[in-house]
């Protein structure tokens, strides 16, 4: 038995490879390479070759996008997939002829194939039941198809005859989804060869309910401050995957409930999901054959054309799911290329991020200066002032759980395939010990061959290994030009060769090294160098990347200095003191200081509560512990309405005010005075926060009109203004060169309430034209107190001194107002208190600047 790659093995993309098994060929996979010039995997490879069958894995274009070509070059040859995985291919290959007649228009470029192709393609479709398997072509040999908890349909692949047993595991997830179940285990058990992927080989995911909560609340914030916030996401999968997260922490009370807008290729695979019920968790499933539609509901509406487009980002603030998820293109470029400017708005991306693709650019950007922080969108070049972050919610396996499946599967040889050099470097040091480790590339032949010894090993073709005549060094100290030309004479160019310390030792110096010239080179590595990368979770080795991979490095700048910061072991020292306490929702390890930062629902409360716990882990860890001062506050709105005594019913979302530290309800209906003050008094007990429940009976809300920093009155003899004409003279007075970014009206108590970047400021500088207002329109004229926080964070990164550069983005602490940044670079100290001071004067923070 055979496996040849024609792609996909030296990277992501464009994964294609070919089995002999006796006289039969079978290809597994055709896909193509979302970004570069050669998008095709090595199809000439195929030249004289009879193929007996074609089996997909499953349907995202990296698997499947030149399948059409292949198709056309063999049309007797049957082609296999899931059912799930047949009906979602209809789908993708229909929007890639579409994708490439557009382009061909626009660009002039040459369409791989067209709408004629895949239609015969899809017609030669035949449907690969789970489980064990006799195909008609392939007679003698037993396939196996088990699920692969990538995406709905996907499945890892096994061959079973007389001359091998193969796994090709296909893209894989452990982790169960909102929308299927995780992988089952590939079978046959114990085969000769696995070909498992690598993608995230060097990730350890983090826990994935928490990342669902994080990106939930962080749509929630961007929501408040009256921002859209776009979420590119794969069309097949990981859309899917948002639109439940969301859909569900409204229904849950954790956020409130806004606009969701569906574009791109979202909608068909949403509308696809329907007929595939059987792929599904049992849950979506039942919720499907009961009539329900799991995707699209009164606030989670499809966009059909620009027109809506336009409106989306005209209305309310909504969050937007679009594909593609790596800004390579449909409508989730057009939308960033507008919410990019925008302060208020945010980008945020959760899952695989090519390192060519422009999403991966953007991402790159969220932490540069802030005269560097400019994208290019086609030909127009803008500054980047929305906020971007990324959340993991990946559909690939990490490297604990690649790790587990080997052990699971007992497989006598693994061929890592489909991930970056880092990744698969880091994954075959994890699996020393475990398995027989290669590393192949694409173009390269492995063979299941009969053993001397009895049964089957794999044979590859060799790699030659660089040799040194003699000691590199020649009786000179290591340096950093040094590790260069160790570099230069020990590389074989592919990127994943790792070497052990001792090996490098005994390249420069010689067989016969000490302990000492070993400790000396170990701490020139820990300095950072291009040409010597620590593989992830595995000491003590180092790998060699390619010199483009080099050529980046040095212009990414020096990495950190330093011993590596162990955040599993820190994570299992707070899981010993603190996991079994329900209310810890989050732990964040710094990676430069090991610092740890625990996030309470409930932290007034929870920080008494677990002192001598907390006291404990700093103790244990050697390095501070702090408490996020500020609660979670989709867990309050949900106590908040939890309590409201029977009688009582929200009329709206509750509304928090953090500089009070109080939560207020607005309700219609009718409870007694006492049971109101038992819910207060309650939800004090349980959060520390106040709790208002204002009825129809309650007074209604005080302003303090004798408090001239809190908001400007109207003269008693003024007279009120119709609310349109008073709103749209607010923000004519008020704009964004003022600092205001949105004005809003209560009709009930007559306040107009002004939204400026900066308010403390901005109530000193234009307090004379807001008593002005006031009376020109007779509303009471208010100032929202809390800042806005992304435009601190630009105003933090922008004061900076030339040869300061920011790491990360400015911490805020709301409750002492002052923003941190860690910043690296070299400026006399007067020019940091000249920041700090321009700083405070802009914003009336303080600004607390970090050398690292």
């Amino acid at each position: 038995m055979q496996i040849q790659f024609l792609g996909g093995a030296s990277a992501v993309g464009a994964t294609c490879q070919v089995v002999h098994t006796g006289e039969r060929r079978v290809l597994v996979d055709a896909g193509v390479r979302m970004d570069g010039a050669d998008r095709l995997p090595d199809l000439a490879a195929l030249a004289g070759v009879s193929l007996d069958a074609i089996i997909i894995t499953h349907a995202h274009a990296d698997h499947i996008g030149a399948l059409p070509l292949v198709a056309d070059r063999f049309p007797a040859t049957p082609i296999y997939a899931s059912p799930a995985t047949i009906r979602l291919m209809e789908v993708m290959l229909g929007d890639a002829v579409r994708v490439m007649a557009r382009r061909a228009a626009e660009e002039l470029e040459l369409p791989l194939y067209d709408a004629a192709l895949v239609a015969e393609t899809l017609r030669r479709l035949r449907p690969l039941q789970a489980g064990a398997q006799s195909l008609p072509e392939l007679p003698g040999v037993i396939v196996s198809a088990q699920r692969a908890g990538h995406i709905a349909g996907a499945v890892s692949v096994g061959f079973e005859a007389s001359d091998g047993r193969l796994v090709i595991s296909g893209d894989v997830s452990a982790t169960p989804q909102c929308t299927i179940l995780g992988a089952a285990l590939p079978a046959p058990r114990r085969p000769d060869l696995m070909v498992l992927e690598s993608t995230y080989g060097a990730r350890l995911h983090p826990n994935r309910t928490v990342e669902e909560r994080k990106l939930v609340e962080a749509v929630g914030a961007v929501i408040a401050r009256g921002g859209h916030c776009l979420i590119p996401a794969f069309a097949l999968g990981r859309a899917q995957e948002v639109i439940l997260i969301l859909r569900a922490a409204q229904r849950d009370g954790l956020i409130p409930a806004f606009p969701i807008a569906v574009d791109g290729l979202v909608r068909s695979v949403c509308a696809a999901y329907t007929a595939i019920p059987d792929a599904l968790t049992p849950a979506l499933a039942r919720h499907i054959r009961n009539g329900n539609k799991p995707f699209f509901s009164r606030n989670v509406q499809p966009i059909d054309n620009p027109n809506q487009r336009e409106q989306v980002l005209a209305g309310p603030p909504a969050a937007i799911i679009s594909s593609s998820g790596m800004l390579t293109g449909g409508p989730s470029v057009w939308y960033a290329e507008r919410l990019a400017e925008r302060p208020e708005a945010a980008i945020f991306f959760s899952g695989y991020l090519d390192e060519e693709a422009p999403g991966r650019r953007l991402l790159d950007l969220a932490d540069a200066a802030p005269d560097q922080r400019r994208m290019t969108f086609g030909d127009r070049t803008i500054p980047l002032r929305c906020e971007v972050g990324r959340y993991s919610l990946s559909a690939h396996a990490d490297g604990d759980e690649l790790a587990a499946m080997v052990r699971a599967l007992q497989p006598r040889t693994v061929a890592l395939v489909h991930g970056d050099p880092e990744a698969r470097a880091a994954l075959a040091a994890r699996l020393r010990g475990l398995t027989e480790v290669l590393i192949p590339r694409d173009g390269q032949d492995l063979q299941i061959v009969p053993s001397q010894r009895g049964g089957r090993r794999v044979h590859a073709p060799p790699v030659p290994a660089p040799t040194l005549e003699a000691a590199l060094g020649q009786g000179a100290a290591m340096s950093p030009a040094g590790l260069e030309r160790l570099w230069t004479a020990l590389r074989d160019g592919s990127g994943v060769q790792v070497l052990s310390l001792r090996e490098l030792a005994r390249a420069w110096y010689g067989p016969d090294t000490e302990t000492q010239v070993e400790e000396e080179m170990q701490a020139l590595l820990d300095q950072g160098s291009a040409y010597f990368v620590p593989v992830p979770h595995a000491p003590g080795l180092w790998r060699l990347p390619a010199p483009t991979e080099v050529r980046r490095l040095q212009a990414a700048g020096p990495r950190r200095t330093g011993p590596r910061v162990d955040s599993i072991a820190i994570q299992g020292i707070i899981d010993n003191y603190l996991g079994h306490v329900p209310d810890l929702y989050q732990r964040g390890v710094d990676p430069e200081s090991g610092a740890v930062t625990l996030r309470y629902f409930f932290p007034a409360i929870a920080q008494v509560r677990d002192a001598a716990a907390i006291a404990q882990i700093a103790a244990a860890i050697n390095a501070p512990v702090t408490v996020w001062p500020h609660p979670h506050q989709g867990q309050m709105v949900a106590l908040a309405l939890e309590l409201l005594p029977a009688g009582l019913q929200a009329e709206r979302t509750p509304a928090l005010y953090l500089h009070e530290s109080r939560i207020e309800v607005r309700c219609t209906g009718h409870a007694d005075p006492a049971q109101i003050a038992a819910a207060e008094a309650a939800f004090a007990t349980r959060t520390g926060w106040r709790l208002t429940l204002r009825t129809p009976k309650s007074p209604p809300p005080s302003v303090a009109v004798s408090d001239p920093e809190a908001c400007f009155p109207a003269p008693p003899d003024a007279k009120r203004c119709e609310l349109n004409f008073a709103l749209n003279t607010a923000r004519t007075w008020f704009g964004a060169e003022d600092g205001c970014y949105r004005a809003s009206a209560d009709q009930k108590s007559g306040v107009v309430t002004l939204r400026f970047n900066f308010p403390e400021v901005a109530r000193q500088r234009h307090a004379e034209r807001l008593a002005d207002l006031a009376a020109q329109i007779g509303w009471t004229v208010a100032i929202w107190p809390q800042p806005h926080q992304q435009a601190l964070i630009h105003a933090a990164q922008a004061v900076l001194p030339p040869g300061l550069h920011a790491q990360g983005s400015p911490a805020l602490q709301l409750a002492t107002r002052e923003a941190t940044v860690r910043v690296q670079g070299n400026v006399p100290p007067e020019a940091i208190e000249a920041a700090t001071r321009q700083f405070n004067a802009q914003t009336g923070w303080v600004l607390r600047v970090v050398m690292k």
